[in-house]
């Protein structure tokens, strides 16, 4: 399947509108390892626009693209009803496929797809680029130095206020928040959790845009090793709140407009607490115990580009040296049948 490859690995996109132009084509033409050798979509103006820009073949139909026998990986970046079979006829005509997120509207379209690519012998994976976020790869490492101490809780959120008329409106074509956008929020949680989701609450409305699909979404769920995540994904919040706010045993920490505070304590000095049943001394609450505390603050890159880059990267060290994929299609089924449970769970006005 990998290895042996000499010549830049070739790309065929399917749909060029704004992730697909703007996002992969894009990131890809910026790296040496790939080239865009075909395009496809319907709108005429498009497929000029990819002729002048990269050279490519541009075609009208995805069926024509697929044929192609010069396309070694394919792209699928169309409305998401479309990606099962489109991602399916591109594995079994021998194409390794990228999928745009969400990878699939539940968890049978993913072993599908795997099924697919197991029998072809060619890799899919899902572009889930928001795992090489600064913030979140940021909070990671904080995570990781034990500074927080035991985790408590997660809250992830991404607000912003828009009045969406696109077709992300509508749920005949997989559009809402809840795979669109909330999919990446819950990705990154689920990256930071060892324990499986359990007790899910799941709220999804429609409230400010356009169509039938949900804008503003809420999921909360336990996790069987304890901690608690809250995610909040909409487009009705005038008032952005902190896009991280994580809280430990020892400490806590905030994301807020690329820009991360964390405040710790070095537990080892201090006794444990013991309860106290008598009267409170001086009517106060609390103790007398001083904690010193630790402050720092970081500055983080916002998102850009660059995180396209690191997912093409790493999936070209897949396709030619057979490094483990960063975006294995089972991590990405079991965000799938969380967002599947979550719809069932959901209270939709």
């Amino acid at each position: 399947m990998t290895g042996g490859m000499t010549r830049p690995i070739s790309v065929g996109i399917i749909g060029l509108g704004r992730s697909g132009w703007d996002i992969h084509a894009a990131g890809v033409a910026r790296l040496d390892a790939y080239e865009i050798v075909a395009t496809a979509d319907p709108v005429p103006e498009r497929r000029a626009e990819a002729i002048e820009r990269y050279g490519c073949t541009a075609y009208g139909t995805p069926e024509e693209l697929v044929a192609d026998p010069s396309v070694d990986v394919v792209v699928v970046a169309t409305p998401s009803h479309t990606h099962l079979p489109l991602t399916v006829s591109a594995l079994e005509a021998g194409k390794h496929v990228v999928v745009e997120k969400p990878m699939a509207q539940s968890t049978a379209e993913v072993d599908a797809m795997v099924d697919a690519a197991s029998s072809a012998g060619r890799v899919v994976t899902c572009f889930h680029n928001r795992r090489f976020d600064p913030s979140f790869l940021t909070v990671r490492d904080i995570l990781a130095s034990g500074r927080l101490g035991e985790l408590i809780s997660i809250r992830r959120t991404l607000h912003r206020f828009v009045r969406r008329a696109d077709w992300q409106t509508l749920r005949e074509l997989g559009g809402g928040e809840l795979s669109n956008t909330a999919s990446h929020l819950l990705d990154q949680v689920l990256l930071l959790l060892d324990g499986e989701p359990t007790d899910l609450f799941a709220d999804l409305r429609r409230t400010v845009s356009a169509g039938d699909a949900e804008d503003h979404v809420k999921l909360c769920f336990k996790t069987t090793t304890g901690p608690v995540a809250d995610i909040e994904c909409s487009t009705a919040v005038a008032i952005p709140q902190p896009e991280w706010a994580i809280t430990g045993t020892t400490g806590s920490l905030t994301v807020s407009d690329d820009h991360l505070t964390v405040r710790w304590f070095d537990p080892s000095g201090l006794p444990e607490p013991t309860p106290d049943a008598g009267a409170a001394a001086g009517r106060r609450y609390g103790s007398d115990e001083r904690i010193e505390w630790f402050e720092e603050s970081v500055d983080i890159d916002p998102p850009s580009g660059e995180r396209t880059l690191r997912f093409y990267e790493a999936l070209a060290d897949t396709l030619l040296h057979g490094a483990e994929l960063v975006v294995s299609p089972q991590s990405v089924r079991r965000r799938i049948a969380l967002l599947e449970h979550a719809r069932q769970r959901a209270h939709r006005p």
